[in-house]
């Protein structure tokens, strides 16, 4: 319950759509009640009226009739419009704040995640949020109006004693019916909402590493597993799907105790003339068509339990805490933009070793430095720190003089353009890719920047050039390609005052490693430059190694 309301106060900006999508599905649905009760009514009023051979109004009956099922045309098509509409905005806003709250997190604080895992939340588990208004919230909330309508109906019709009597049957199957499915179906939906999200990230990771996979024959063992995963889904989801059944059947059976209780009271009150006729068709058709307003609970009752391990799902996700803040009263950028690590330490939680040691590094503004040092050494680790992406447990980076801790985070990134030694190439054209560090580039900066990271020939022998797709992960691309692209995207970077290279020469041989550095060298411009290397490559003969050790 408390997920769900904080998942209402998510929404709150899109109540007033909410709303109003409820406002016309409660108008269809009184359209159709007014429509076969009428009808019914109508109906009977004019066979009673023929027998005893006198007249009546039929204007006004006919007129009710013909513009509550106008309306319940109409409102039908509305209601799916503006209710899958309302959906669709909650599903898409809610996305965007979850991908908005990750990116405070991100990275570190998603490190122990599987990206499958985190896609399979962002796309799966949000996806599973439907149910809570089209499918559950919306359609109990018309049910229960509608029955407090019939009911106060029986009443004014003069049934009281027939009204409680419905009051109970409604409730019994169409509130605590449901309310049984979901009790009945929590072990099973909880397995489903699990299976599901195991089944989407293995699924994920098989199909990243399939040419792998097929070339090690381990191919098979793999689809075997995913096999008794999806086994076990499908087990789960006939349990849930049974069940749900036997709720709809109790609501059937409801809707059949209605109807004899009825006739059965209305017969007796016939008799003794305490009901008309015309009258007790209204009643009927009124019980038989309140009970369509309380079909989609048993359904959508099954789904709850699998939407509640989703939310819970989404809402850990969402309390993870980042292993960064921002300042409390953050600072101006300073003028100056000469970086210094003094004394940084860091250990990892969980381990008694420091990752790195009372490192030190200076970068002077506009100056060009090479961090050497071993694999292991804390190279990485120490970018992270310059960065943000970790605090040092020790120690202090400072930036123009300024703490970095006391920068808006946004701020201190904007200055630094990083290319990370493993990057994110996006499943796109090579253009694309390059434009998402620099979104306004023009085509001859795109092919600057390839230039100067040495890869401009490769591209520009490839047919379509800048329109190439890479594939998921730059698949498409060799493993120097991909590195000297994310190099490109980083020489891109013109507003940034540091660009930092971390293994930009990894996988290449000496000749295209010395090409790619005087190309960084030449378009750099007034950029301070920080290779991190453990092999000895530098901007010029002049650069002056920092060694961490």
């Amino acid at each position: 319950m408390r997920d769900l309301i904080r998942l209402v106060r998510l929404w709150r900006g899109s109540l007033p759509l909410l709303f109003g999508a409820l406002a016309i599905s409660l108008l269809t649905t009184f359209a159709n009640l007014a429509l076969m009760a009428t009808a019914g009514w109508f109906v009977t009023a004019m066979a009673v009226a023929g027998a005893a051979g006198v007249t009546m109004n039929y204007f006004t009956p006919s007129a009710i009739i013909r513009f509550a099922a106008i309306v319940r045309t109409g409102g039908r098509w509305l209601d799916r419009v503006v209710s899958h509409e309302a959906t669709f905005a909650l599903l898409a806003s809610t996305r965007v704040a979850l991908f908005a709250r990750l990116a405070e997190i991100a990275p570190g604080g998603l490190a122990d995640l599987r990206s499958g895992e985190v896609a399979a939340r962002l796309k799966l588990d949000i996806d599973r949020l439907e149910i809570v208004f089209l499918r559950l919230a919306a359609p109990a909330v018309v049910a229960i109006v509608v029955a407090g309508v019939v009911v106060g109906a029986v009443v004014w019709l003069g049934q009281s004693a027939l009204a409680w009597g419905l009051a109970a049957i409604l409730a019994a199957g169409g509130l605590i019916g449901p309310a049984l499915v979901v009790r009945a179906t929590r072990n099973a939906a909880d397995r489903d909402a699990v299976l599901a999200a195991t089944l989407r990230r293995r699924t994920t990771e098989h199909l990243d590493g399939l040419a792998t996979l097929l070339v090690t024959g381990d191919d098979r063992r793999r689809i075997d597993a995913l096999d008794e995963l999806l086994g076990r889904r499908i087990a789960a989801e006939r349990t849930i799907a049974t069940r749900s059944a036997l709720g709809a059947i109790g609501l059937g059976a409801a809707s059949d105790v209605a109807v004899i209780a009825v006739l059965g009271v209305g017969s007796s009150a016939l008799g003794s003339a305490a009901i008309s006729g015309p009258d007790l068709t209204l009643i009927l058709l009124l019980v038989l068509a309140s009970f369509e307003a309380f079909a989609p609970l048993p359904v959508a009752a099954a789904g709850l339990g699998a939407t509640l391990v989703s939310l819970r799902r989404l809402f850990a996700l969402w309390d993870r805490a980042p292993l960064v803040d921002e300042p409390a009263q953050p600072v101006p950028l300073p003028q100056a933009y000469d970086l210094v690590a003094d004394k940084v330490s860091l250990t990892f939680p969980g381990r008694t070793t420091p990752a790195l040691r009372a490192a030190d590094v200076v970068l002077p503004q506009g100056d060009e430095r090479r961090l050497d040092g071993p694999s292991g050494s804390g190279k990485s680790t120490l970018i992270d720190l310059l960065v943000r992406v970790r605090d040092p447990d020790a120690g202090e980076i400072r930036l123009g003089g300024v703490p970095i801790r006391r920068l808006a985070l946004a701020d201190l990134r904007s200055v630094i353009a990083l290319v990370p030694q493993q990057p994110h190439i996006f499943a796109a054209t090579i253009a694309d890719n390059l434009r998402s560090f620099a979104p306004e580039a023009s085509d001859a900066e795109l092919w600057a920047a390839l230039d100067g990271a040495g890869l401009k020939q490769a591209v520009a022998r490839m047919p379509e050039q800048l329109q190439t797709y890479v594939g998921e992960g730059g698949a498409r691309l060799s493993g120097g390609e991909v590195r000297r692209l994310s190099i490109a995207r980083g020489l891109l970077r013109t507003d940034a005052r540091i660009l930092i290279l971390d293994e930009p020469t990894e996988g290449l041989d000496n000749a295209t490693a010395a090409d790619v550095m005087r190309g960084v060298q030449r378009l750099r411009g007034g950029r301070s430059l920080l290779i991190v290397s453990h092999r000895n490559v530098s901007p010029h003969p002049g650069a002056v190694p920092d060694i961490v050790r």
